[in-house]
This record gives structure tokens, sequence and C-alpha cells, in this order.
């Protein structure tokens, strides 16, 4: 099996015992489900693992996203969670598509931006992964291996400062405290202003985790996060007669008087891994998270409450937010390597259960389209006017719940890799209208997703494979009408390849991917939902990675056809989907010159529509450049600059209409030192 980290325990003569167990987490955590090589694996993964991350400098998930190759930023609440699509498709319009943590779904209620300091690995799986990873998006899903207790004694921290006056510090410590019990902490402190006025954010987490080790065949693993985020709420900008860029990048159309959302989230995880056998184990496993957002936020309008006739004059609402939520999941699990009728198997049987809960208040004061308030001039904006008192909007209690039984078989024969998989899931979800008496909306489904996929080995260093599967998803009820589960299929075709003992590898694929009963916002109250037709994404997307001699090269490229095919509305059918560019592409590389690393790296994303409602709203395409250089000062220590969108481009980074558009930042810079023992 593949060593990732090894145990706790690991001592000189037991190692091999220790690595059994150690493995075992490794193939559970992995969105495979499976140590088996990503070169004999049929379908398409990249992997972005710790080194990368220290290579690129990446410190939240959105650092990452160009790289991952046929992933979009999708509009992200004001920056208050990650939210991007997958070969073109989004998944939900608040939760996105599957985000995952060591295999366990971790996307339900509203959590802040991942922070990179916890990762080992981000794994993008592209292609259907409901058979055994859970709700699925046709386009793919994400895993993220969390970081764990290792066997030998180390120590890392690192200070960042930048412009704006953004600081970071970081540190990793961790080791064994007895033969079979080691530890692990990590901790966050971030403070930072913005290019954006009146915008500041900061940020507290810390995240402990223990291994216990009392046998060769058994290992205890809990994991734990706590995360406080605090951030001013910042819809961007306004696009005006079609132009996204019309307005100053830098201009808040908040209120600072709203003081800062504020986000907690701690998040669990305990698993047991136990080696029954030679052959067969066994992994029990819970995740748990509590998690809150609550404050107040002051944003422009739709229609004629939002941007008035003059083309410079905004009419806002204003917001209350208040949610809070529970969610666990718990996770039994078998895995078994037999040969049978001369076919090597690598199976794995499951049931897994997830119970959500949240409560949802929102308070709302807005205008009307004679009679707009908090007006705000777009070009001269004049901050601090009195802000009137929110009104009761929304109270609902939400709860959603599934259980579901899955099974996976990787068989191999000589060449040829066959994978097959199956999940048969139940799920429901109850919203409860506290505003309305108590009243309810049931939405309950079930079904089958199978999953069938084969690789053949041409050569050792050449394979060539085709996947295909099934995904279905419960459709959140608006709090008005129940929708009928979301429905999809997709189906690829690809090539891999490593080549100089391993130092150059890649992988190619074409695919097309349709899903049914897709919910679409309403384009005067995004809280309104009505159930389109049928969407389609289908495409190619590269990639090749070089690591040799001190030279590292990763590049990624896709083209995607992403549109609607099927609505009620027959001016929305062919066209494409919100925040979805027809190519995007990204290379970063860096070469070590003794103590001295240089790096650098083009990110390109083509135009794109910029909203769902079908008005031509068109966000343009922009290509920017970054640099970086590290000092080796010796072997604990490190010195590094970055500089970020070094031609200082003005572009948009994702929107979710015309008056709420976010522009990315201009050219900014880091200095940050690190050490390590």
């Amino acid at each position: 099996m593949a060593l990732i980290a090894a145990p706790a325990a690991a001592q000189e003569d037991g190692a091999d015992d220790e690595i059994i167990v150690t493995a075992l987490r490794d193939a559970s955590a992995s969105i495979t489900g499976s140590d088996t090589s990503l070169q004999d694996y049929p379908q398409s993964v990249r992997v972005i693992d710790s080194e990368t991350l220290e290579r690129i400098g990446a410190d939240r998930l959105n650092d990452v996203i160009d790289l991952a190759g046929g992933v979009a930023r999708q509009n992200d609440f004001g920056g208050l969670w990650d939210k991007y699509s997958i070969r073109g498709f989004a998944g939900d319009e608040n939760t996105g598509p599957d985000i995952l943590i060591n295999r366990f779904g971790s996307n339900l209620g509203f959590n802040a931006p991942i922070d990179t300091a916890t990762v080992e690995r981000f794994e993008f799986l592209k292609g259907a992964a409901a058979a055994l990873s859970g709700r699925g998006e046709p386009g793919g899903s994400l895993n993220i291996v969390t970081k764990a207790p290792q066997d030998h004694a180390h120590a890392a921290a690192s200070a960042s400062y930048g412009s704006w006056d953004s600081l970071r510090l970081t540190g990793d410590v961790g080791g064994p405290l007895a033969d079979t019990l080691a530890v692990r902490l990590i901790g966050v402190l971030e403070d930072r202003e913005s290019f954006r006025d009146n915008v500041t954010s900061n940020r507290e987490l810390i995240a402990p985790s223990i291994a216990f080790t009392p046998s060769r065949d058994i290992r205890l693993l809990y994991q734990a996060e706590y995360m406080r985020n605090r951030s001013t709420f910042d819809r961007g900008i306004v696009g005006l007669d079609g132009d996204a860029l019309a307005m100053d990048v830098r201009t808040f159309l908040g209120e600072a008087g709203d003081g800062r959302i504020a986000q907690e989230i701690l998040w669990q995880q305990g698993s047991l891994f136990a080696a029954l056998s030679d052959s067969v184990a066994l992994e029990l496993g819970f995740s748990h998270r509590d998690g809150s957002l609550d404050g107040l936020s002051t944003m422009v309008d739709f229609g004629g409450r939002g941007v008035q006739a003059d083309g410079r004059t905004a009419g806002r609402q204003r917001r209350y937010t208040d949610y809070s939520w529970d969610d666990l999941s718990l996770r039994a699990e078998l895995t078994a390597e037999a040969q049978f009728l001369g076919l090597e198997h690598d199976l794995r049987i499951g049931v897994d259960r997830v119970r959500h809960g949240m409560d949802a208040e929102l308070q709302r004061v807005r205008g009307s389209s004679s009679d707009p308030i908090l007006l705000i001039d777009l070009f001269d904006p004049v901050y601090g006017q009195p802000l009137p008192d929110t009104l009761p909007f929304s109270n609902r209690a939400i709860s959603f719940r599934s259980e579901s039984v899955y099974a996976q078989d990787l068989i191999s024969l000589g060449d040829v890799t066959i994978l097959l998989g199956a999940r048969w899931n139940n799920f429901a979800e109850t919203v409860t209208d506290n505003l309305n008496g108590g009243a309810q909306l049931l939405t309950e489904d079930d079904g089958i997703t199978p999953r069938a996929a084969i690789t053949w080995a041409v050569s050792p260093s050449f394979s060539i494979y085709t996947s295909w599967g099934e995904s279905l998803r419960l459709n959140p009820s608006d709090g008005f009408n129940t929708f009928d589960a979301e429905e999809s299929d997709s189906a690829e075709v690809g090539m891999k390849y490593e080549l100089l003992d391993g130092a150059l590898r890649g992988q190619a694929a074409v695919f097309t991917m349709t899903k049914r009963n897709v919910l679409n916002p309403n384009a005067v109250d995004p809280f309104l939902k009505t159930q389109i037709g049928r969407q389609r994404s289908r495409g190619l997307e590269t990639e090749v990675t070089l690591d040799l001699d001190g030279f590292f090269v990763t590049a990624v490229y896709s083209y995607l056809d992403a549109t609607i095919r099927e609505d009620q509305a027959a001016d929305l059918v062919g066209t494409r989907l919100s925040n979805v560019p027809e190519h995007s592409g990204a290379i970063y590389a860096s070469k070590s010159l003794g103590p001295v690393t240089i790096g650098g790296g083009i990110s390109h994303v083509g135009e794109r529509v910029g909203d769902p409602f079908g008005t031509g709203y068109m966000l343009p395409g922009y290509t920017i450049a970054r640099a970086d250089a590290t000092w080796a000062v010796n072997e604990n220590f490190s010195l590094r600059a970055d500089v970020d969108n070094i031609f200082d481009k003005a572009y948009i980074a994702n929107s979710y209409a015309n008056v709420w558009t976010m522009p990315g930042a201009p050219r900014n810079f880091r200095v940050t030192l690190s050490g390590r023992y």
C-alpha cells in the first residue's frame, strides 16, 4: 500500500507493521478510496500536494483554483465561503459542488474559505464520483486530505506582511509523545485590509490532532479545527451599460457602520482504522461540524430598486443574517483485497449516515422601484447616512438527513484495471417556516447512482481510460416550493502518461455531462427559484507536470462548452452557464539556483457570462502574471517575496449579477519569513 505519512509509533524494528494502519488511513482519506496509483486509476484526478502549495505560496483554496484545471470561480457571497464550478457545473447555489474533508462531506452550512495551513493535499477528481463520495456533481468533487500527526518531532512557523497591511502568522508543531502516541498543533493568526475601501478581515485558527496506535493493527486518529473569521461583507462593484469595469475597482458600496460578518466553525473528525487480517480492514469514522454566521450588511439592490436611470445612483437593501448549523456524518467501511477467478479485487463496501440541522433567520429592509432607499453615488460615494432597522423576512429551521449503502471494486487483470461501483442513497429535507405558524415543506427522494470505468496500461508509461457515472442530488427548497431531485450523468475518455522515471507526468481527457432538474434564481428576487430543464457541459482538458533537477513546471488548459439546453424561459436556451469561461489555463514554474529559488506563473481566464438570467451581461477575459523568489538563508530559515498581478491588470474575478460584481486584486506584494526544525 502507498505510504503518505508515517504513523506515530513507527520504530526501526516495527516500521513495516506500522505502515499497515497508516496506509489504511491514507487510502480511506483519498478521494479514490484506494491506494491504486493515479496512473492506473480510470478517472481524471488532479492532485495539488503540500510541496506544490508551498511552491506557489498558497494561503487559501482560492489560490490554487487556476492550477486545478477546468475549475472556475463562482459568486462567493462577498468572499464568505469558497464557491467554484468544476467542468462548468457549480452545484448548489450556496454551498457549491462537493467539498470533502478526508472523504467526509463538509459543505453543509456556510463555511469560511479554506485555509491551507491544515492541508496535506487537494484532490480534484473530475467526473462523477457519487457512487463512492455521496452527494455528487457530474463535474467532479474536491477532497481535502488534512495534516495528521507525524512519527518525528517537527516545528515550523512563518510570518508574512504584504500590501494593504496584510499580516499572517502560522505555526505547526508536533511529534511523538510515546511509542504509541503522537500529536500535532497548527495555528493561524491573520489580519488584513483590502484594496477595496473600508473592507477588512481577520482570522484565528487552531487545529489539534492526535494519533494513537496501540498495536500493529489498530490506529485511532482524532482531528479538529476551530476557526473564527470576521470580515466586511462586500458585494463588489456594479457593471453599467454592459461594462463590468465601469467603476473604480476600489469603491465599496456597503456601509462601514454595519460592522463585520462573524463566522465561527468547529470541525471534528475521528476514525478507527483496524487491519482485521493481511487482506481485510475496517474503518469506523465520524465527522461533526458546528458553525454560525451573523451580522449586518448593505448592498446594491436589484431591478428598479437598484441602479437608477441616471446611471450613477443606486438604491440599496440592508440585511441582518443569523445562521447556525450542526451536522454529523457517520461511516463504516470494510475493505478487502482478494483474488477470484484469476482477477485481483480491491473491494470497498460501506454505509454512511448524515444528519444536518440549521436555524436560518434573515431580516431585510428594501425600497421599491418607485421609492428606492439608501441611495449612493457609484462614482463619489458618501457613507454614514442613517441606516434603517431590518425587518423579519424569513426564519426557518432546516433539517437534512441521508442514509447510504455503497460498494466499489477495483479489478486488476494484467494491464487492465476495471472500476465498478454503486450507491443507494435515501435523503430528505424538512423546512419549517417559523414565521408562518410552523408550516413545513418536505422533500424526499432516493435512488441508485452507478459508476463504471476501465484503464488499459498500453505500456508502463502510457495508459488510456474511459469512465461513466450518474449522480443524484437533493434540490433544497427555497422556502416556498419543493423541487425534484437533480439528476446527472457524465462520460469521458482520456489518457495518462509518466516519463523520465515519473519526473514528467500528465493527462488529457474529453468529456460530456448532462444535468436535469437544475434550479435557477429569480432575476428580481434571488431567494425565489425555478426548476429549469437541462444543462450540458462538454469539453477537453489537459495538464502536465515536470519536476526534474531543481526545475519544476506545471500547466493546465481547459476548453468548456457549458450551456442551457432546455428551460421554461425560451430566452435562456442556448446561453452559457454563469462565470464559466470557454478557455482557461495556467502555468507555474520555478527553478532552484543554489540557495535561491525563483518562480513565476501566468493565469488566463476567458470571457464569461456574468449572471444566470440571460441578460447578456458579460465579464471580460483576463491574463495576469505573478513572480516569487525564495532565499534559503540556512537549513532552518528562508525568506520569500511574492508579487501578484505584476502588470496591474484590472479584471473581474466573479459575479452574481451586474449589481454584485467582484473585481480581482490589483498588483500586490508579500514578504514571508519561514523557519522549520
